[in-house]
């Protein structure tokens, strides 16, 4: 009796192959499929496609006549005069700078013929020049008011005082610097005086009170009256000490010819 061939069973094709006992190590992995060349064509045309543009337009451009530019309008040289300018007619025609600009004490207004020299309480002389610290000493609390002048962009002053009647006069020309003169002369101009306005054409205002006031550092009274008004960056400042009350209108009047003088 015969004896039936073996037949291997069959495997499960979804099997893992390293499982399979019959399966063969050393074969090669299947093939991928290859990616298809659309995407390289449309690179390559992107990058050739403006050079090949550009250069046929350029060959094009060549074989073209060159264009002519229009023609240059004739323009005629600069002309100078032939003689040398006046040195006095070109001072004459230049603007003239403004007198506030120049020396300050030929300005300040002159001390009457029928008055008398005063010395100012011994701080500043007449017809000259005034310091700050002058200045700062004119109505006590000298560190307070060299520091708000100071601060505020002081420049220089001027001042003229003399007497008459029994009355002393002071005028101040004080001018600051040009950044600082609104502001610090608007400030002035609004705590300095509460009087009567001038009108017109002049800023500030001007009083004389009937009731007395006392010296800084001393217990001798007085009568005060004082006029505050400007010109450009210059704060004109009109004063007067008196034993009677002092009278408005005369301190009105100087500082109205005061600000005439530095037109």
């Amino acid at each position: 009796m015969s004896t039936p061939a073996l037949v291997p069973p069959q495997g499960d094709p979804h099997s893992d192959p390293q499982s399979d006992p019959h399966s063969d190590p050393h074969s090669d992995p299947p093939s991928r499929p290859r990616r298809p060349r659309t995407a390289l064509l449309l690179v390559g045309a992107l990058l050739l496609g403006p050079l090949l543009g550009g250069g046929i337009g350029y060959a094009i451009q060549q074989q073209r006549p060159p264009t002519p530019l229009p023609a240059l309008l004739p323009v005629s040289a600069p002309a100078y005069p032939a003689g040398h300018l006046n040195a006095q007619d070109s001072a004459a025609i230049a603007p003239r700078p403004l007198a506030i600009d120049g020396d300050l004490r030929p300005l300040l207004l002159p001390k009457p013929s029928d008055a008398q020299d005063w010395d100012d309480f011994g701080i500043a002389d007449a017809g000259d020049w005034a310091t700050i610290s002058e200045l700062a000493m004119e109505y006590g609390k000298v560190a307070d008011n060299f520091q708000q002048l100071a601060s505020t962009g002081f420049r220089r002053a001027a001042v003229n005082t003399w007497q008459k009647d029994g009355v002393k006069y002071r005028i101040e020309l004080i001018q600051y610097f040009s950044d600082n003169a609104s502001s610090a002369i608007n400030a002035t101009l609004a705590a300095g005086v509460s009087g009567t306005p001038f009108g017109d054409t002049m800023e500030g205002a001007y009083e004389a009170p009937a009731q007395q006031e006392t010296y800084a550092e001393t217990t001798d009274r007085f009568y005060h009256g004082r006029a505050l008004t400007r010109r450009g960056d210059l704060l004109v400042s009109v004063e007067a000490f008196g034993d009677a009350q002092v009278n408005a209108d005369k301190v009105r009047e100087l500082a109205k010819q005061q600000w005439e003088r530095l037109a």
